[in-house]
């Protein structure tokens, strides 16, 4: 149980230093803006910096995490991210301008990216079947409150601290992070699949995995290879599927309220400043909340369950704050966000990080999950690279309604096509995928 609590424990802080690292910016990204002389294109490609270091970390992270393992690229990550973190005012100190702040959250975004791949599968495959839908999905909760002190520390700190002091706060996030991966070993399962039978039969006794796993779980599926496995059953469809989830995720709005919740909120009528920053971390606050009620609800309820209520609450709840927006009501266009922000948590937020992490074959289980995390941190850039200048070219209601059109896919997706994997163990569904099961039937 210790270990499971250290695992826990893990997930958490990257979570948070993967919220913290995104969202941080929107409560400061004016005031980067003005002290700079940004236009809206510079001020988007400053914001999407720290993504393209998230996406180039996810990309590496397979080839990484399969080389050195899963417990020294979690350690790598956490430092890139204390260095990037690090570099923020001490960059500002040296050399003020736009150019240093883009290199810290190139580097920031390395070690989140990496982190965002290798933490959770690292967090699946040392954690019991009855508890790894509660543990991966804390690392989504752990997002929600890494966005939550994000938002906070704006609010609080306005006036009190530089920009670069309140984004430079990530390096304590970064340094618990390392800490936390220190006090716990390598991935039983990784040490089998590289022929190191003892030590993986050491770690999952340490684990409480003996039950789960042994020397002969690693040897169905050699990592060299990979490439036969890519062709076998259904695991081109699995690497699809994930990644489709990720782009729905990530086209369904989320990033746009993320990284700018103020700017969304004066456009809605509310009143610059702190009733801005105040409206947004009560979206974060909201956000925090439905995800602990997801995280009890995913071994109970099941990831198919509410992926398709919650998709089909998102688009509900998008279309009310189009109606808001044309109407000018801003409070109901709050209470329309809320309901959304509460819809994504309990499904489109945790769910596929969760799938990922338990469908592909543990041969491709490095690459199939880098290859979704990539697609994620892409199509992230993407909405953060687009999302002002789309806003001003035909409204904020309108840019809702393209959000309001993928909530609608993702239902559709979700009805037809993702699995049921709840208290499934990781050896069974891989069995499955090998097999060449439908998606649908995966762990059934």
């Amino acid at each position: 149980m210790a270990t499971l609590f250290l695992t826990a424990g893990l997930v958490l802080l990257n979570g948070m230093l993967f919220g913290f690292s995104t969202a941080s910016i929107a409560g400061v990204v004016g005031t980067i803006s003005e002290a700079f002389a940004l236009s809206t294109r510079a001020t988007e490609m400053m914001v999407t910096s720290l993504l393209a270091g998230c996406f180039v970390g996810a990309v590496l992270a397979a080839p990484i995490s399969q080389r050195i393992g899963r417990r020294p690229s979690c350690l790598l990550a956490a430092t890139l991210a204390f260095a990037g973190y690090a570099l923020v005012p001490l960059g500002q100190a040296m050399a003020p301008g736009v150019g240093m702040l883009v290199a810290a959250r190139v580097l920031i975004g390395l070690g989140v990216g990496l982190s965002s791949m290798v933490v959770p599968m690292y967090a699946a495959e040392v954690t019991p079947a009855r508890h790894r839908g509660a543990v991966v999905s804390l690392f989504q909760l752990a997002v929600t409150i890494g966005i939550l002190l994000g938002y906070a520390v704006p609010l609080a700190l306005t006036g009190h601290a530089t920009w670069a002091q309140m984004l430079g706060g990530g390096v304590l996030i970064a340094a618990a992070c390392a800490g936390a991966v220190l006090l716990l070993p390598e991935s039983p399962r990784w040490l089998i699949s590289r022929g190191r039978m003892a030590d993986g039969e050491a770690a999952a006794r340490w684990l409480g995995l003996a039950g789960e796993i042994s020397a002969g779980d690693g040897e169905s599926a050699p990592a060299g290879n990979w490439r036969a496995v890519l062709g076998r059953g259904s695991t081109k469809a699995v690497l699809v599927l994930c990644s489709v989830l990720f782009v729905l995720q990530n086209f369904s709005g989320i990033d746009g309220i993320l990284y700018y919740a103020p700017h969304i909120f004066t456009e809605l009528g509310f009143p610059a400043g702190v009733a801005a920053l105040a409206a947004t971390f009560g979206l974060g606050l909201v956000n925090v909340l439905a995800t602990m009620a997801a995280m009890m609800l995913v071994d109970r309820l099941g990831r198919r369950p509410l992926l398709i209520a919650g998709s089909a609450a998102m688009a509900v709840s998008l279309a009310l704050v189009i109606v808001a927006a044309l109407a000018d009501w801003p409070y109901v266009a709050l209470a329309g966000l809320c309901a959304y922000i509460v819809a994504f948590a309990l499904s489109l937020g945790p769910l596929p990080y969760v799938l990922m992490s338990e469908l592909f074959p543990s041969a491709i289980r490095e690459r199939g999950i880098a290859a979704a995390s990539a697609t994620s941190w892409l199509f992230n850039a993407i909405v953060a690279a687009s999302f002002l200048s789309v806003v001003e070219g035909i409204g904020l209601a309108a840019t809702i309604g393209i959000f309001l059109v993928v909530c609608v896919a993702s239902l559709f997706i979700s009805l037809a096509y993702v699995p049921e994997t709840r208290q499934v163990e990781l050896e069974d569904i891989e069995k499955d995928v090998l097999a060449g099961k439908a998606l649908r039937r995966l762990g059934a």
